[in-house]
């Protein structure tokens, strides 16, 4: 039975965690939160409720995090023999484009 057992351990693959698979994660939970804010929207078409708003903003803002982080990962994928001037650039349009949508996100929310 020893012998079994060992096969079995063998089989078993430990569970292993990767930044894609989190990734993964948050964006199927932002896909569930916009879904809640989107019922509740056409549920209560004239007057939104709060919590409605509360759904859709953590539903926004997981979204962004799941674009930013994968816009990085694209970014800093190396092509061809290694990095050079455009690799920069299109890093440089990445941190640019992700200060304005953090910038105007967090603008938006204090405001109203």
């Amino acid at each position: 039975m020893e012998e079994k057992e060992k096969k079995e351990k063998k089989k078993r693959e430990p569970r292993t965690w990767s930044t894609t698979k989190v990734l993964d994660c948050v964006a199927y939970f932002a896909i569930i939160f916009i879904a809640i804010a989107l019922i509740f929207q056409l549920a209560f078409r004239n007057n939104v409720p709060n919590v409605a708003r509360a759904f859709e903003t953590i539903g926004e803002c997981l979204a962004f995090v799941v674009c930013i982080l994968l816009g990085f990962y694209w970014t800093m994928r190396k092509r061809g023999t290694g990095w050079n001037k455009r690799n920069l650039w299109w890093l440089i349009c990445w941190i640019v484009a992700t200060v304005v949508i953090i910038v105007i996100y967090i603008c938006n929310i204090v405001v109203v």
